[in-house]
């Protein structure tokens, strides 16, 4: 009877296993190892693609691809990436090889000769673009879809899963040690994200501040009805005003809308200083303004809102909006921390500080 017991609970295990991990379970490989057609999966758009086993010539043309590899340790593979933050700032300084990479001209629009002529064997990218998809298949380019311009999650649990399943679709194409990484990191981000929430989960509607958040480049770019700044936000225990916005994701608002909202909070996204609000007299009724609570974000490898260091911006915002609740949070020992684990690289305090102050590297 015992026996049973355990056989049945084994396979129960076995069958709620987080879906993020099925991708790396269902890795179908040709006998006889590597080569192009050897491994099929799923992508983020629900397609189903299949890539080369041992994928060596690869294309992060989607925004935040260069992170993930920059995170896998998969720089080697790139042979052109579509972001020119790869080739620069802290890209190059924890990743340098990135810099002497090549960048495509127009990431939406990529010359499909030169995929061909680099012999770029997978490309990255996002589901917004289904007439270069379908250019890229034509050419023989297998194409995975890592981002969505459309259907984002709708509830913070099916942001946390589909914030692992973007690293992990990265790790199972890229396979071996790339996947063990993944993995890696998926656990940590478990970690990190179950620490704020069981701080924050409890919050009423009363204890949650509102917060006004600039995409950028100007203060009036916001991101709005679930974008991954909603779920961050929401989080770290904040209120973000845009979160019933009739647009998903980017989006322009009025200076009305903000008045109405007048937030408690506000947080410069993409912008590294806060002198389009500050100095703007139109926004000096809002209650941010005028109690000195209009705030740079941080930025690293790639930004925070976009990226796998969304994270340390979740625990950024939760420092800075709860620092009752997170007295014992350092938010620059966490960059310090993740920078050493996952990118191999030390940071100092003098690099640490600028990064927490969105400066570039020193020259």
């Amino acid at each position: 009877m015992k026996k049973t017991i355990l056989v049945c609970a084994l396979i129960c295990s076995f069958l709620v296993l987080n879906r993020y991990s099925l991708n790396a379970i269902g890795r179908k490989e040709p006998a006889g190892g590597g080569g192009a057609g050897g491994l099929t999966v799923t992508d983020l758009a629900g397609r189903t693609v299949t890539v080369p086993s041992r994928p060596s010539r690869i294309a992060p043309l989607v925004g935040p691809g260069f992170e993930k590899i920059i995170l896998l340790g998969a720089v080697d593979k790139v042979a052109i990436t579509g972001n020119r933050n790869a080739t620069s700032s802290w890209s190059v300084v924890v990743a340098p090889s990135f810099k002497d990479k090549p960048v495509t001209e127009n990431a939406t629009d990529p010359n499909i000769e030169e995929l061909i002529r680099l012999g770029v064997d997978v490309v990255f990218y996002w589901d917004s673009y289904p007439q270069v998809i379908d250019r890229l298949d034509q050419a023989g380019i297998p194409v995975v879809v890592t981002q969505l311009g459309t259907g984002n999650p709708k509830s913070i649990d099916e942001f946390i899963q589909f914030q692992k399943e973007e690293v992990m679709l990265f790790g199972t194409v890229l396979g071996g040690d790339h996947l063990k990484k993944a993995e890696e990191w998926c656990q940590f981000f478990d970690e990190k994200v179950n620490f704020i929430r069981s701080r924050t989960a409890s919050l009423g509607p009363g204890k949650r501040p509102d917060v006004y958040y600039v995409r950028g480049p100007d203060p009036l770019t916001i991101h709005g009805r679930n974008s991954y700044t909603m779920w961050l936000v929401e989080l770290a225990g904040g209120n973000l005003v845009s979160r019933d916005s009739k647009i998903e994701l980017l989006y322009t608002t009025t200076m009305e809308d903000v008045v109405n909202w007048n937030p408690e909070y506000i947080f410069m996204g993409r912008v590294n200083n806060t002198d389009s609000i500050m100095n703007d007299p139109a926004w000096s009724s809002i209650r941010a303004v005028k109690a000195g609570k209009v705030i740079v974000n941080p930025k690293g490898v790639m930004v925070w809102d976009y990226s796998s260091e969304g994270f340390l911006l979740m625990e950024f915002i939760a420092k800075t909006i709860h620092p009752e609740l997170f007295k014992d949070l350092d938010v620059k020992q966490e960059i310090k921390d993740y920078y050493r684990r996952f990118y191999g690289y030390t940071l100092s305090d003098d690099e640490t500080d600028r990064i927490y102050r969105f400066m570039d590297p020193a020259k």
